[in-house]
């Protein structure tokens, strides 16, 4: 397996303030390069395993150079799916997706028992030289596992290791070529619909209390990371009828650094001269959780019981070849 680790960034690096200059980062006291001095190594599974688990280096997708960038993308084989809430290891440990073809998983040095924070591993049966295509992948991959964090799709993103970590798991499954084929394939296909989609308020149902709540515990759910989808899910939900205390709530898990005050000024700021709807708001969880999740149960992994199925049948389908 062939990937790029960086021996001086062990565990996560923190930022550092620094007033009228801009912010660095730090490990255990010693100034780091986030971008910079990266080093490609060919190992055995177990042994990444522990280089990340044990030792606790960050590690990336395999480099043209020492810098990590996109344009210095060559390869990628191990990918990960970062979980900061909305699902518990009993749940990960129970979800089909990760038996059929998660490679592990470990805690980040985060962790609590109230609130567990981990990674998911997987290993693609044959790495991903594309930039394009392994960001489908990853993007399909973050859409069957709607609590993790959105952002987390760049080929060259970085993921810091935990030094000795106690709770994790190293398991030998593969996410097969054909999986791989359906995430691609899913993720063009939202893609396509939401190219030609155009949001009408008569195309989504009626929002009742009930359906309000489950509005704001899904959004609650979705960390997006990213400023514009943030923004406008605000102005989608005051375009709605929501108040401000919900987007504030929502921005609890949509966004890690922004505070209830950035969202009280995006909500003062507008809404795009009435261009960013409700509809808006609908589209997003839509593709999250499916076209119908408003009108059905879902599970307890956010599918719909029509998506699963057909997700669970094609899981077989590859399985079983």
């Amino acid at each position: 397996m062939k990937l790029a680790i960086n021996p001086k960034i062990i565990g996560k690096a923190r930022q550092v303030e620094v007033p009228n200059d801009r912010p660095y980062y730090e490990c255990f006291g010693h100034k780091v390069n986030l971008g910079w001095g990266w080093t490609n190594i060919d190992a055995e599974w177990p042994d990444v395993f522990e280089l990340i688990t044990i030792d606790g280096y960050a590690t990336s997708a395999e480099l043209r150079s020492d810098h990590r960038d996109d344009e210095n993308f060559v390869s990628r084989q191990l990918i990960m799916v970062d979980i900061d809430s909305g699902m518990t290891i009993e749940e990960l440990l129970d979800n089909d997706w990760y038996n059929a073809f998660g490679a592990g998983f470990y805690v980040t040095p985060s962790y609590t028992d109230d609130k567990p924070r981990f990674r998911i591993l997987f290993r693609l049966a044959t790495p991903e030289t594309n930039s394009a295509r392994l960001r489908k992948i990853n993007r399909g991959l973050l859409t069957l596992f709607a609590q993790a964090d959105q952002a987390c799709k760049d080929p060259t993103r970085i993921f810091y290791g935990t030094p000795n970590c106690v709770i994790k798991e190293r398991k030998e499954e593969l996410l097969t070529d054909d999986f791989a084929d359906i995430l691609v394939a899913m993720t063009e296909q939202l893609d396509a619909e939401q190219m030609s989609q155009r949001i009408d308020p008569a195309d989504y149902p009626e929002i009742t209390d009930e359906r309000k709540k489950k509005i704001l515990t899904r959004l609650q759910q979705s960390y997006v990371g990213e400023y514009a989808i943030w923004r406008n899910i605000g102005w989608g939900l005051k375009a709605g009828g929501f108040s401000l205390a919900d987007f504030q709530y929502v921005t609890q898990g949509m966004m890690s650094k922004k505070t209830a005050q950035d969202a009280k000024i995006v909500w003062e700021d507008g809404s795009a001269n009435g261009e960013v709807t409700m509809g808006t708001v609908i589209h997003f969880l839509k593709e999250r959780f499916g076209p119908d999740w408003l009108m059905e149960g879902n599970d307890k992994y956010g599918f719909t019981k029509t998506g699963k199925k057909y997700l669970k049948r094609k899981v077989m389908e590859t399985t079983n070849e």
